[in-house]
């Protein structure tokens, strides 16, 4: 056995050049056939959009938003001497404060420089909050699929037979869907507060910032939303009330005020004469992306909807519409970003928090 796996690469090295000079013998349509027909690659396909979401769009919006913030002067020199508890106290472990300390740290800090590196820092949080959430759906997109497929083999009117199975496993898996409800459309709302910021920025006098516009306005996402750029209400943005949003706020608020729509949390096992079929979780009939409703039921199951299968889907098709929004975004800044660097300004600022740090008796 051993000899045999060395014989075969010996083999596999030995006719690497021969395999090269003949590229144009691999048979692409067989691999393109085996590609399409993996049982998971309507998830493959979903995290692939969701990772470029995070590390294209969304670094693109951290990028036009320093360059907007911070026009006017240089930004690499001033955030290398900004104290550390501008960055971290109130917003993560790290600044590992009490409320009274970081109050304390501010009151000394009376230069505009700190409330608007304060500001970028509230703003950043918001940021990081939609990458945390693709992280989320991500993991637990490939925790339900571990579990139940993405893929039918047959059409609902081809079962003959089916049994319905409620355990731990299919418990977990309920979860599991609705915990990806529940993060992806929690984006909906952060990208909101967003929107918001960039609309309102002018009206910030950070002589006296203590908040952010957004938390004032209590903000959440809604298709009339106001004080945002009007066109992020244009060209199929997350603000023109696309369908497929609304059924992910249907799912979402649904479980998280009402609680599960499948209060059994069961999965159903189909089969064909006999031979297994397919694995499924049915959802509600849905109209115009909300549950079908009947005074005061709203659980109907005539439309054979398999969440399952329908789920990747919809993720790829929300998922294009945050790209388009967060695109228009950053555009919005970079179209506000029409200032040069000040070399004074940015050696006042530099002065200022030399004197803070004076102030403290730091040497």
């Amino acid at each position: 056995m051993y000899m045999g796996i060395v014989s075969f690469f010996k083999s596999l090295f030995h006719n690497k050049k021969s395999f090269q000079n003949n590229a144009d013998d691999f048979d692409w349509d067989a691999y393109e056939e085996a590609v399409a027909e993996d049982p998971l690659r309507p998830v493959y396909e979903c995290e692939k959009l969701l990772e470029e979401l995070s590390e294209v769009n969304i670094i693109g919006l951290y990028d036009r938003i320093d360059a907007f913030l911070f026009q006017d002067i240089n930004f690499g020199k001033v955030i290398s001497f900004i104290p550390k508890w501008v960055c971290d106290d109130g917003i993560s472990p790290e600044g590992c404060c009490s409320k009274e300390f970081y109050e304390k740290l501010r009151s000394k800090a009376t230069h505009p420089v700190f409330n608007r590196f304060i500001y970028y820092y509230d703003l950043w949080s918001l940021v990081a909050a939609i990458q945390d959430r693709i992280s989320a759906v991500i993991f637990y997109m490939q925790e339900l699929y571990k579990l139940v497929p993405c893929k039918m083999k047959y059409k609902s009117e081809q079962y003959t037979t089916g049994s319905r199975h409620g355990g731990k496993r299919e418990t977990q898996a309920h979860i599991l869907l609705n915990s990806i409800f529940v993060s992806f459309t929690s984006i909906f709302d952060i990208l909101s507060k967003i929107a918001i910021e960039q609309f309102m920025f002018d009206q910030y006098d950070f002589t006296k910032y203590k908040d952010m516009h957004c938390k004032k306005e209590n903000a959440m996402y809604k298709p009339n939303i106001k004080n945002i750029d009007p066109s992020l209400k244009q060209n199929g943005s997350l603000f023109t009330d696309p369908e497929v949003i609304r059924k992910f706020e249907t799912f979402r608020n649904e479980y998280v005020h009402n609680g599960p729509w499948d209060l059994r949390s069961v999965v159903y096992y189909t089969a064909v004469n006999g031979e297994p079929a397919d694995v499924i979780i049915y959802s509600p009939d849905m109209i115009d992306g909300h549950f079908v409703t009947s005074n005061s039921r709203n659980k109907f199951y005539s439309q054979n909807n398999r969440i399952n299968e329908q789920l990747p889907n919809m993720i790829n098709e929300a998922t294009r519409i945050l790209m388009r929004t967060i695109d228009q975004i950053s555009a919005l800044y970079q179209q506000n970003t029409v200032r040069s660097e000040d070399p004074k300004l940015t050696e006042e600022y530099m002065k200022a928090i030399a004197d803070y740090y004076k102030s403290l008796n730091y040497h």
